[in-house]
């Protein structure tokens, strides 16, 4: 079997996913502009080529059965991506030389740097974009700013600045505490971004610690930059990456409650495919990058 044949009819897929998207054929029908018997008639052959029924019917009221649901959504996801790109076409046809940072990385560290690199090469387009490790960017970015153990790097990967995290508060959580670090690691509400291996590991670490049971303040965070802007607003104590904390100790937003570090075996690295090295503009930014590498 091709791949075309094992593709439904197109106007079918649309019929489907405007029901999914407006929960009515009569909805659906006046979002595709077409009439009510015109997405009825596109259901039924939409079950007649699957041989499956996706739509429940009792009197007007129209559902999805669990196959139609999940075909419903994964064809609500790739017409969003294909929207999603066509909205994209004309900053793709700047061809700009595309760089996806964490948000972290991105908001601390490039983005203050930023001004200088288009001063410098104003003829070079740059999009940044924000990354996370867990979820893979299609198409793949010119350069990608992410975090990883060192060991796992690849030998084209260039390190950018160490991984380190230590335990932070703002100042008034530990006047709360009567200024006894001690007592708010202890028995302090902590803060967890979705690795929830981190406080478990600073507390093995730190035996002289008592933390009866490591349980969240009630928030968890996805990512560095969530993880230090809930510290920031006081919800706990969070376990934030050292290389991102001066100004915050400077200004007095965050104070340290330890120097004991972990996650000293991981880094910020930089990712950029052979390939793409050698094209205009990307060395440049590379060449950069690795001359800025200290935040």
């Amino acid at each position: 079997m091709s791949d075309a044949s094992r593709l439904p009819p197109l106007k079918a897929l649309r019929a489907l996913e405007a029901i999914h998207r407006t929960g009515s054929v009569t909805a659906a029908a006046s979002l595709l502009n077409v009439s009510h018997s015109a997405v009825s008639h596109q259901m039924k052959a939409l079950e007649a080529w699957t041989r499956h029924p996706l739509f429940t019917r009792r009197g007007r009221t129209i559902g999805l059965t669990l196959a139609g649901k999940s075909l419903a959504g994964v064809t609500h996801e790739a017409f969003d991506a294909i929207r999603h790109e066509v909205d994209r076409i004309p900053m793709r046809a700047m061809r700009s030389i595309e760089v996806s940072s964490l948000p972290l990385v991105a908001t601390k560290w490039l983005m203050p740097r930023l001004k200088a690199f288009r001063l410098k090469y104003p003829e070079i387009n740059i999009h940044l974009s924000m990354a996370q490790n867990d979820r893979p960017i299609t198409p793949l970015p010119d350069i990608e700013i992410l975090f990883s153990k060192k060991s796992q790097l690849l030998p084209d990967d260039i390190s950018l600045f160490e991984g380190t995290a230590v335990p932070v508060s703002t100042p008034s959580l530990l006047e709360i505490f009567k200024g006894n670090v001690k007592l708010l690691l202890e028995t302090g509400p902590l803060i967890h971004d979705e690795d929830l291996r981190m406080w478990p590991l600073w507390f093995i670490r730190n035996i002289e610690y008592e933390r009866v049971k490591i349980k969240t303040s009630g928030l968890v965070v996805e990512g560095s930059a969530l993880l230090r802007s809930a510290a920031i607003q006081g919800h706990g104590i969070a376990l934030c990456r050292s290389v991102f904390l001066k100004d915050d100790f400077k200004t007095g937003n965050l104070i340290a409650l330890s120097e004991r570090k972990i996650d000293d075996d991981w880094c910020y690295f930089i990712r950029c495919e052979a390939t793409k090295r050698v094209e205009t503009g990307v060395t440049e930014i590379l060449n950069w990058l690795t001359q800025e590498n200290n935040p």
